[in-house]
């Protein structure tokens, strides 16, 4: 019986896997960053969530915990953010209810953004009527 010879244990070289992962640690680094970068922070109103009516909003939306966008208390829902008779400089506040699907949010600012608009200030409330 011939003995075979003994081949040499294969050996695994760990820097080019450390290499890897700490380049794929940088780049989820910078694409959060830059992610964070693309959003502009939100400027939210002082106060308990309920911000003053006046004439320095053109117009004020409300959001109420039911996800539907009213112009005016009590009015019929909004279902096209187009129709809003609102100019590319206006100043628009959004009144949302605490407990409102942010959904509905994020797409109203999307629609104000494609809108035009540049000034959008957010009130935050325990309870909007709707």
């Amino acid at each position: 019986m011939r003995r075979r010879p003994r081949r040499p244990l294969a050996m695994v070289e760990m820097t080019p896997l450390v290499d890897v992962v700490f380049l794929l640690v940088i780049f989820f680094l910078v694409a959060a960053e830059a992610s964070r970068m693309a959003r502009p922070p939100a400027a939210l109103l002082g106060g308990p969530g309920e911000a003053p009516v006046g004439a320095q909003w053109d117009t004020m939306l409300t959001l109420g915990s039911d996800g539907l966008w009213r112009e005016t208390a009590g009015g019929p829902a909004l279902t096209d953010p187009s129709t809003l008779a609102i100019g590319p400089g206006a100043h628009v506040l959004l009144r949302v209810d605490r407990s409102a699907p942010g959904g509905a949010l994020l797409s109203m600012t999307q629609a104000l953004e494609g809108l035009g608009l540049d000034r959008v200030e957010l009130a935050l409330g325990r309870e909007v009527d709707p």
